[in-house]
């Protein structure tokens, strides 16, 4: 699991990252202007600056969806809450997260970690993005090939 949540609001006792109004600003955003959204977030959700490769790859894939599904997609995303659920998941989980994240806070793996149904192992890696995978695949891909040779089964 890299950079995962299961709930991206803010609840009493649990800290996603949003409250309620910034999702409804990011949703109005995308609304009133989509390119300008995905040239404003693209940058902020990959961890780099609108000159590198990665985000100019995944700001195409942005503009390439429709803005009505692109917003469906992300009110489904941001406005979900998987965390009754987490107690359900059997098999080992491997969490990955970046040390700057602007849509999954750091406590949120270690949430994770402690309420999934199985064994887990967090790292939290010195990269900055939602998408680390493609701002830093140099730190990523070690971090995931070791992962891959990890048992953590009991």
């Amino acid at each position: 699991m890299i950079a995962s949540s299961p709930r991206y609001l803010n609840d009493v006792d649990y800290y996603g990252g949003f409250e309620q109004e910034d999702l409804d600003q990011l949703f109005e955003a995308m609304r009133g202007n989509y390119k300008a959204w995905c040239s404003g977030f693209a940058p902020l959700a990959v961890g780099g600056d609108m000159d590198s490769v990665a985000v100019q790859e995944f700001s195409r894939t942005l503009f390439n969806m429709r803005p009505d599904i692109a917003l469906s997609v992300g009110q489904t995303i941001f406005q979900s809450d998987l965390r009754q659920i987490l107690g359900l998941v059997t098999v080992p989980c491997h969490i990955i997260q970046s040390m700057k994240d602007l849509a999954v806070p750091v406590v949120v793996s270690e949430y994770l970690h402690q309420n999934l149904g199985s064994d887990s192992i967090v790292e939290v890696m010195s990269t900055e993005g939602h998408l680390p995978q493609l701002s830093s695949p140099d730190i990523v891909i070690p971090v995931l090939l070791r992962h891959i040779r990890c048992d953590i089964a009991v």
